[in-house]
């Protein structure tokens, strides 16, 4: 029997240690960023198990009992080492999904900052992926003017909006090159800037306008405006 996409794919979801707790816990509207883009995750994959939130020790704790409050208990939470910085948050949730019985080969990351992901932009990434594509990303153009500043802060010149775009979440990778853009990475790590610079083949899909990558607990009024607005149309 050939394995639908849901059975060939798990979702990653880190917490950076530098990320600010409100961002990950404070509701909008009664409910919490992290459950929000668990759920997305969940209605993406065969099982719970096959989500993981891949977080610092001393927070583990606290999004375990957000998830059971939330009824996703089975969701996995990893604890990541180190600094707990993005690499390492991902490197934990990926280790935890290759030592699962289960098989995924896919693997989509997703980000608390970008809670209100349609799920037709969720869906685009996984289509592009299931297909073969070793890497996925959505995409959204430019629209706001961008300066080149020198060392002093003045500007030197405008870039060019026609060829820039903004890349969203989540973001699709085939499980074993997420691995090998990993092990290969040094510093503050960023996967879609670390599979630019591999030069790995990149699928592009587009993004959405209301999946806004929000500063949170900054951006929570707007967030918040948006969740009213769908929910009166």
């Amino acid at each position: 029997m050939t394995a639908t996409p849901a059975q060939r794919l798990s979702a990653i979801v880190p917490l950076p240690l530098a990320d600010h707790a409100a961002a990950v816990f404070q509701p909008l509207a009664g409910q919490a960023p992290l459950a929000r883009v668990v759920r997305d995750c969940l209605d993406a994959v065969a099982d719970p198990a096959r989500v993981v939130v891949s977080v610092a020790e001393h927070l583990a704790g606290d999004v375990r009992d957000l998830l059971t409050r939330e009824g996703m208990a089975a969701v996995a939470v990893a604890v990541a080492e180190g600094p707990a910085a993005r690499a390492q948050c991902l490197a934990a949730a990926l280790e935890h999904v290759v030592s699962q019985p289960f098989s995924a080969p896919f693997v989509l990351v997703h980000d608390v900052r970008q809670p209100l992901t349609p799920p037709d932009l969720r869906d685009r990434v996984i289509a592009r992926l299931v297909d073969g594509a070793p890497v996925v990303l959505p995409v959204l153009p430019v629209t706001d003017s961008v300066k080149v500043v020198d060392d002093r802060g003045a500007v030197i010149t405008s870039l060019d909006r026609s060829t820039l775009q903004a890349v969203q979440f989540p973001r699709g990778f085939a499980a074993d090159h997420l691995a090998r853009l990993l092990a290969e990475s040094a510093g503050e790590f960023d996967e879609a800037v670390a599979a630019i610079r591999s030069a790995t083949p990149i699928t592009t899909v587009d993004g959405d306008a209301e999946a806004v990558l929000a500063e949170l607990p900054h951006d929570s009024e707007f967030l918040e405006a948006l969740i009213a607005s769908r929910r009166s149309c």
